[in-house]
């Protein structure tokens, strides 16, 4: 069945309005007719079934019917990716929508090529994710910020994990406390920057194996054995 995000609360009997974006993909990709159904979420009142009450050119309304699934928490898991070229950077988001990861802190370090982010088209990315891996929430994207500015910012119970070849394939992280993953640029980090980061207190250092992968396949990498509890 179609899944769709909504900014709107969902309760029985609620009209929701459709985006334009929205409006367009089921008339003209989708095909939809007017008495369809879809399944809407919202991040906050689990996942709804709703008719398709009005669909044209100019507007689409949706009409809430019974919820099928019911609001479920996920852990607090951030993803810290240093910025990388445009395709890599949405590849990395949509990955981490797949792998439950609840916000996304993208950093500016010393060997970053990449210095803006599309916060519209990130967003859309990440939401278009969370419709088809059938998740009940978007992750949160923040705009960039400096490695320092992430250091500091992150709350003090959060473990932060940082990906270096400091580190050892051993590591535990931890599965009853928010975690954030660091991930470095194409270059990775630098001799300073690693030990701004090792200063930080809760800060592990973590590595993969022997041999360098590219800053987005580390990133699905990292995620993936933290989801399948390989450490």
């Amino acid at each position: 069945m179609i899944r769709l995000f909504t900014p709107y609360s969902i309760s029985p009997n609620q009209s929701i309005p459709l985006s334009e974006a929205q409006v367009h993909y089921l008339l003209h990709v989708m095909r939809q007719l007017v008495g369809n159904q879809v399944a809407v979420f919202n991040g906050h009142d689990g996942e709804w079934i709703c008719d398709i009450m009005e669909l044209s050119k100019k507007r689409g309304i949706l009409l809430a019917r019974n919820q099928i699934k019911k609001q479920t928490q996920l852990p607090d898991l951030t993803l810290c990716p240093a910025l990388i070229k445009k395709e890599n950077m949405d590849f990395v988001f949509q990955k981490a929508t797949e792998l439950g990861v609840t916000h996304i802190r993208p950093v500016l370090t010393r060997r970053t090529v990449v210095s803006r982010l599309n916060m519209d088209r990130s967003r859309i990315q990440v939401q278009e994710a969370a419709e088809q891996c059938e998740r009940l929430s978007v992750p949160e994207i923040s705009e960039p910020i400096p490695l320092k500015q992430l250091l500091k910012d992150l709350p003090e119970d959060t473990v932060l994990v940082c990906l270096s070849e400091r580190g050892e394939t051993t590591a535990t992280v931890p599965k009853n406390q928010p975690v954030a993953f660091l991930v470095g640029p194409e270059g990775g980090f630098t001799a300073e920057e690693l030990d701004e980061i090792a200063h930080r207190p809760n800060t592990i250092f973590c590595h993969l194996g022997d041999t360098i992968l590219r800053a987005e396949t580390a990133s699905v990498a990292i995620l993936s054995c933290y989801q399948f509890r390989i450490f």
